[in-house]
């Protein structure tokens, strides 16, 4: 019976307060397939939705760290415990389910011409923004938390790249720009951006070519709002509006954005308060983007998020089967991981 990585790494100690370097990512720092050059299909796919998953434990959990990210215990701890109540959920049996495999950039390459897989994902997090910036300075200045950083009138809101963040993505864009062209075929056919600024900014450096408005290939860029981060009470996450995103970044298509403003779904635009999403709200945030690009005719999707939704997206929204992939690694600022995925 096929193992599923997300399972089986719920029987491994948690980490407490050990800060756990990420490997980072096999498509940015080594490109050669471990083995073969050739992606692993996936055979014999079971539909295993949560329902029929075996209860975890906070306890019981080992999730790996970007050490710079302090949030990162209390995030993931909070997490687990969420899934035990997402497990008793009956809408759980209604989830969509995919099954994962980690894949360098040569392998997602060649799985664009296998049919084993139904989308090819590339997963990435922005770079080092400037409310990161501001809390370790002002930490240093008055030897104080992050919490206390966060009321400072004077804490970057929706903020932007610093230069350093701006560098990393500009070293991912020469990865994308060896890697997805019609040489390889590995072309991107979507684009999903998170509506805080950061995040934009960092897919539009990493692929200058492909930029709405000014590629020819035409390939569109969607402005999703399950795509944001929302869950640290950070004012960093206070989001723009569509208008200054659309001035600040045009061509990206903002209607889902709007949408879910008219609708009321995204309560950090205006709001002047530390938000706090549940973990279950998050999950299912993850597992409702799933189901939007299943039923989307693109098959290679480039995502630039936040580091919580794409650890609630790679441990729990997708289902892993190879016993070493990453997927409860924290993405680092900056890394981008791609993943073949194929829909039960």
């Amino acid at each position: 019976m096929m193992i599923i990585r997300r399972v089986a790494s719920l029987r491994q100690p948690l980490l407490r307060g050990v800060q756990v370097r990420c490997q980072g990512s096999a498509a940015l720092n080594n490109e050669a397939p471990s083995k073969s050059t050739h992606p692993k299909p996936i055979h014999h796919m079971q539909s295993a939705t949560i329902a029929s998953t075996p209860r975890c434990d906070a306890s019981a959990m080992a999730l790996k760290r970007d050490s710079g990210d302090y949030y990162f215990e209390e995030h993931s701890a909070a997490l687990v415990s969420a899934f035990n109540v997402y497990d008793d959920m009956q809408e759980s049996e209604k989830r969509v389910t995919a099954t994962a495999r980690d894949m360098n950039l040569i392998e997602a390459a060649l799985a664009v011409q296998d049919e084993s897989y139904d989308k090819i994902l590339i997963l990435m997090r922005h770079g080092e923004a400037k409310h990161n910036v501001f809390e370790r300075q002002y930490a240093q200045k008055h030897g104080s938390s992050f919490e206390q950083a966060n009321e400072d009138e004077n804490y970057p809101v929706d903020p932007m790249l610093t230069g350093k963040g701006c560098g990393t993505m500009l070293n991912v864009s020469n990865r994308t720009a060896t890697f997805f062209n019609k040489e390889t075929g590995l072309l991107p056919d979507l684009f999903v951006v998170s509506p805080l600024r950061r995040a934009i900014q960092s897919a539009l450096i990493s692929f200058p070519h492909d930029a709405p408005l000014t590629s020819l290939s035409g390939t569109p860029w969607v402005c999703h709002p399950a795509c944001m981060e929302q869950a640290n009470g950070n004012k960093s996450e206070f989001v723009s509006s569509p208008e200054l995103l659309e001035e600040t970044f045009p061509g990206i298509n903002y209607e889902l954005f709007n949408q879910s403003l008219m609708r009321g779904d995204v309560y950090n635009s205006n709001e002047k308060v530390p938000l706090f999403e549940s973990k279950i709200d998050l999950m299912n945030r993850t597992d409702a983007f799933l189901e939007w690009i299943k039923e989307r005719d693109e098959r290679v999707v480039v995502v630039s998020s936040h580091a919580t939704w794409l650890q609630s997206l790679c441990a729990f929204s997708l289902q892993y089967e190879d016993s070493d992939s990453k997927n409860l690694e924290m993405f680092k600022k900056g890394e981008m991981r791609s993943v073949g995925i194929k829909f039960s």
